[in-house]
This record gives structure tokens, sequence and C-alpha cells, in this order.
């Protein structure tokens, strides 16, 4: 059975992840703004910021559901 320890620690592993994600679209945004000067550039550029974006989303989703373990943790706790 999964208590609200479990669910907290969770919860932190989600975050942590949330924390590496930004980390990663950031690294892709730098690198999408370097300035090439070759015929496919432009394209890259617009892909690497295009997953940077998505990638910023799925942080977004991933602290969405650590919030949501926090607060499953909370009734666990309140419900003891």
């Amino acid at each position: 059975m999964t208590n609200a320890g479990n669910l907290r620690e969770r919860a932190r592993r989600w975050r942590i992840a949330a924390e590496r994600t930004r980390a990663e679209g950031a690294l892709l945004s730098m690198v999408s703004d370097l300035s090439w000067r070759s015929p496919s550039a432009d394209a890259f550029r617009r892909t690497l910021s295009r997953r940077s974006r998505e990638l910023y989303g799925l942080a977004e989703r991933e602290d969405s559901v650590a919030d949501l373990l926090d607060r499953l943790a909370e009734v666990c706790e309140q419900a003891a």
C-alpha cells in the first residue's frame, strides 16, 4: 500500500525530472540562438526552438504530477 511518505518521495522525483527537463530546454534554446550561416541553419534553428518549447511544456506537466502527488499525500496523512 502506498503511504504519504512514498507519495512525497515520488513527487520529489517528479520535481527533479521537471528541473532536468527545463535544463534540457534551456540548452536547446541556447543552441538555437547560435548564428549559423548555412542554408539549412534556419530550419535547424526552428526545429530546436520547437523542441525546446515542447520540453518546457513537458516540465509543466511533470510539475503538475508532482503537485497531484503532494495533494494525495496530504489526503493520506489526514485520513490516517
